[in-house]
């Protein structure tokens, strides 16, 4: 991933913080809801558990997602295409993303296992983005 957006979001984003990822719904009209969101080398994770989400995105993959914080206008905006994951590296990573954000004790507490009937991992894999604020770049 491109190492200006890791920063950029880094810079605004905490692992427990929110963000709001937009898919396409069956109409064609976005359909946006409050996420939280991990980063990994492989893209943007997120941990999908309802059905509309994961259905947009198995008939189409493009995905935005808006970081930003409360009392700035400061934000980052990332398009691209996510990759529902359930394999066994996919389930390492959701843990992992599970962990930084709320401790091993939580993990214990939530810990499952990653299908396509319960709970997925999303990766989404950026296509472009715009910085604005920290640096004003856009790709």
């Amino acid at each position: 991933m491109n190492k200006e957006l890791i920063n950029a979001i880094r810079a605004i984003h905490s692992p427990n913080g929110w963000v709001h990822l937009s898919t396409i719904g069956l109409n064609g009209e976005p359909h946006v809801t409050p996420m939280m969101m991990g980063i990994h080398d492989q893209g943007l994770l997120f941990s999908l558990t309802g059905k509309q989400k994961k259905r947009n995105l198995e008939r189409d993959p493009r995905a935005c997602v808006a970081i930003s914080q409360t009392d700035v206008m400061d934000h980052v905006i990332v398009w691209g295409t996510i990759e529902l994951r359930h394999d066994d590296l996919a389930q390492q990573i959701w843990n992992e993303m599970i962990q930084n954000a709320f401790g091993k004790e939580y993990l214990g507490q939530i810990a499952r296992k990653l299908s396509i009937e319960q709970t997925s991992l999303g990766i989404m894999t950026p296509t472009r983005h715009r910085i604005y604020g920290l640096n004003d770049q856009e790709d």
